[in-house]
């Protein structure tokens, strides 16, 4: 789940870590592992997933 992505960090809202937006390397914990690479499209301005 993310709620924002802002200053180069993908934000996630239940624990308070911070991941890279280049390579999804934990920037501040509690999480110890990077997020997990996941297929994306972008079409008419929206993101989604798969």
């Amino acid at each position: 789940l993310v709620s924002t992505v802002s200053d180069g960090t993908i934000n996630c809202p239940c624990h308070g870590s911070k991941f890279s937006i280049t390579d999804a390397a934990v920037e501040a914990g509690p999480a110890t592992r990077p997020l997990p690479a996941e297929e994306i499209s972008v079409s008419g301005g929206a993101i989604r997933l798969g």
